[in-house]
């Protein structure tokens, strides 16, 4: 298959690239305009949270069901002294025409403020409504056109006229604080309600991603040129990098009409397809340079003592050659990587959570996308530029004039010592190894993970104050930590709350009961900010009690909880389908038993000190000021998940990477040691380039400024930094080194699968 693609894209270069560049461009475009002129973003969802089927998920269910079709949408007014009876009557005068609008909009009951209510802030009602230091209050209105009546879910027309009467409210709160300023110049006001929140989640996602994309562009053309040492030769992966993070927008926009996809998600697997697809190319681009400066010399019609007419460009014998042993070489080892990192993500995708399978899916879209153009694109950027990469270039020249150590020549380079060095003492060099990386994995064992909302919007977004105000100088019920709901009435079921609830270990406040239909619903304060351990203790409490009826408990700890439990009870599946795929990809492409254990042992070494890492920063807290973030008390569970799945999957690229040069020169009768040495030593610049083009994008989703997004960004980076500085430097040599000839052991009936496998 490979011998004939190469062939198609010699043949038809200009076609691959016209073809990229017109389906990228296609793609771009619809992903930013969209079916109906919904784009990517605007279709993806905020929440990252929501596991199907699960107790949180029921019971908010049920709270939906109970309050109707109704939509709330609340107006923060702030920098207001209310604390005098005058003030008070100047606010509830200037809002008279505010009122009589919104009623208009609404209905009489659905406007409630502190100044609708007779006594005003003498009443608790009013007082609710109020801070605790009188200097703002809240207007609150409930959007529900449909009464007490729950409209169908698939009813669209309805739908429209409740999102239509929304924005209409929307528009007139945002006028209210101009109102006020003859009461107060200092007067400030935020609109906020569940689709604002959203909206602000993707819209920053949105603006991350630019922002991201503005600094990895550039971060990753310079490592190109630095490990590739020439424009040209960088030329074909930069590239085919902003090709496949557009076509994969487009992808995932084509994705996101059959799976719901989470803003944050996309901006991060966008990331992923820059990494890896420049990975790729860097692998194909270096391979055939090599091809193109030490071609094999194969027989062919000429042989016969046929002369053939010379042909310059792209059909150039000599670049074809280079390029059909370049991807029947390097493009077979991108097959195998893609299939690897395909491995963990098709795992992922089976976890019982919309947000972990849209990782999934997403992760292996987007793949699909980084491997086809590598084995296309790529190659036909190359034969277009034809014999022009065999000159070397000023950077190359310059390279030259050094002595033979510093330019890292065969055997006298400093890696090549230290190669060797590692060779001898392999035993000290792996005890040395592993001491390091559980030294940095150490952290992992207190992880903490959390599944937050607005908390992942940067400090000083209207939405955030907004929650951030409301939690600091409202009484507890405007924004509970937890709600719990039981499906009976009754005194039983008032018993059971003040006297088992009430009593639970990490539960600090419960509020008046309140009746709605058949149900009891309770608002509950839980120890810390209603996403500690000690809360979701408290939740796992209550749901363990014997309640007379059944019940459900909602809120961040809660689905926190149902997060992690659905994580658990798929990671067996999770997990078997990585670990079947990694073992059956290099078992056929090594045709080893032992190195499969190997690779997923040193590439799990290098996932847990990058996490170690991650948590002792953004759990922990150190170096989070220098690095510009904000500790949250915790990592967000599906970064943890995403993290490993990607990390997985590139670190085994750079094993991939490894063996194959090895397996080349064990094939070429080489004993063990010298084509463990030439087969590092010919792969060191792939590898390096790959872990640096991978750490520069990851890395540049240092600078946006949602907290996800950093912590996937820097967890990736770290980890690729250990695997390639430690794992594939030092501690992989030494395993192979203390295996020896067993490395390569197979049964005898996998024999002949090798031979194919290597061409």
């Amino acid at each position: 298959m490979l011998a004939w693609l190469s062939r198609r894209v010699i043949k038809d270069a200009w076609y691959v690239v016209g073809t990229w560049a017109l389906l990228s461009v296609v793609l771009l475009t619809a992903s930013l305009a969209g079916p109906g002129g919904t784009s990517l973003f605007g279709r993806s969802a905020g929440d990252t949270t929501t596991v199907t089927g699960s107790q949180s998920a029921e019971g908010q269910a049920v709270l939906d069901t109970l309050s109707g079709d109704a939509r709330t949408v609340t107006l923060l007014v702030t920098g207001i002294d209310i604390s005098s009876t005058s003030t008070q009557e100047r606010v509830a005068e200037a809002l008279t025409d505010a009122h009589s609008d919104l009623r208009q909009l609404v209905g009489e009951q659905h406007v409630l403020d502190p100044f609708v209510v007779p006594g005003m802030l003498s009443e608790p009602a009013a007082q609710a409504m109020a801070s605790a230091d009188l200097d703002s209050f809240l207007i609150i209105v409930t959007v529900d056109p449909n009464g007490t009546q729950v409209a169908d879910a698939d009813d669209l027309e309805y739908a429209a006229e409740v999102d239509a009467a929304v924005s209409k409210v929307e528009q007139r709160l945002a006028q209210v604080p101009s109102e006020l300023v003859e009461v107060s110049a200092e007067v400030d006001g935020i609109v906020s309600d569940e689709s604002l929140e959203d909206a602000a989640l993707r819209d920053q996602a949105r603006a991350d991603l630019a922002a991201s994309s503005a600094v990895a562009v550039p971060a990753v053309l310079v490592v190109l040129l630095v490990v590739l040492l020439g424009v040209l030769l960088a030329g074909a992966p930069a590239l085919t990098c902003l090709v496949a993070a557009a076509t994969s927008l487009g992808a995932l926009l084509v994705l996101s009409l059959v799976v719901p996809l989470q803003a944050p998600v996309v901006s991060g697997l966008v990331a992923v397809a820059t990494a890896a697809s420049t990975a790729f190319g860097v692998l194909v681009t270096t391979r055939y340079r090599q091809q193109l400066l030490h071609p094999r010399q194969e027989e062919d019609d000429d042989a016969a003592g046929r002369r053939r007419r010379a042909r310059t460009g792209r059909r150039d014998v000599h670049v074809a050659r280079a390029m059909r042993q370049t991807l029947t070489t390097a493009g077979r080892t991108v097959l195998v990587s893609g299939l690897l990192l395909v491995a963990p993500l098709a795992g992922a995708a089976t976890i019982d959570s919309e947000v972990l399978r849209a990782v999934g899916l997403g992760g292996v879209v987007v793949t699909g996308v980084s491997v086809a153009a590598a084995v296309t694109l790529v190659p036909a950027v190359l034969v277009l530029l034809g014999r022009r990469l065999e000159r070397p270039s000023v950077a190359q020249r310059l390279l030259r004039l050094l002595p033979a150590a510093g330019r890292g020549g065969q055997g006298t380079s400093p890696v090549a010592v230290l190669l060797s060095q590692v060779r001898g003492m392999p035993w000290m060099a792996l005890v040395a190894c592993a001491a390091v990386l559980v030294a940095l994995a150490s952290p992992v064992r207190h992880a903490h993970l959390v599944s937050s909302t607005t908390d992942l919007l940067p400090v000083g977004s209207d939405q955030r104050t907004y929650v951030t105000v409301l939690e600091e100088d409202y009484p507890s019920p405007a924004q509970p930590d937890a709600t719990l709901i039981i499906s009976a009435t009754g005194d039983k079921v008032a018993s059971f709350i003040t006297h088992q609830v009430s009593g639970i270990k990490g539960v600090t406040g419960v509020t008046q009961p309140s009746v709605a239909g058949d149900y009891t619903v309770v608002y509950l304060d839980l120890d810390g900010n209603g996403a500690t351990p000690a809360a979701e203790e408290a939740v796992k409490g209550i749901r363990a009690l014997a309640a007379p009826a059944d019940l459900w408990v909602t809120g961040q700890a809660a689905s926190q909880v149902d997060l992690r439990a659905a994580v658990i009870a798929s990671a067996p599946t999770a997990l078997g389908v990585t670990v079947v795929l990694t073992v059956v990809v290099l078992l056929l492409a090594t045709g080893s038993v032992l190195l499969p254990l190997q690779a997923m042992i040193a590439s799990c070494l290098s996932l847990a000190a990058g996490l170690g890492v991650t948590t002792w920063v953004f759990q922990s807290g150190h170096l989070a000021d220098r690095l510009g973030v904000t500790s949250a008390g915790g990592i967000e569970t599906y970064v943890v998940v995403m993290a490993a799945a990607v990390g997985y999957g590139l670190t085994m690229h750079l094993e991939a990477v490894h063996l194959a040069r090895v397996a080349e020169q064990r094939a070429s009768g080489l004993d063990d040691a010298t084509a463990l040495a030439t087969g590092l030593r010919r792969s060191r610049r792939a590898v390096l380039g790959a872990a640096g083009v991978t750490t520069a994008a990851f890395g540049a989703l240092m600078v946006g400024e949602l907290l996800s997004l950093k912590e996937l960004g820097f967890a990736l980076a770290v980890i690729m930094v250990v695997d390639a500085l430690v794992v594939r430097t030092l501690l992989v040599p030494a395993m192979i080194t203390l295996l020896g000839g067993w490395a390569w052991w197979s049964p005898p009936g996998l024999a002949g699968h090798r031979s194919v496998l290597r061409g």
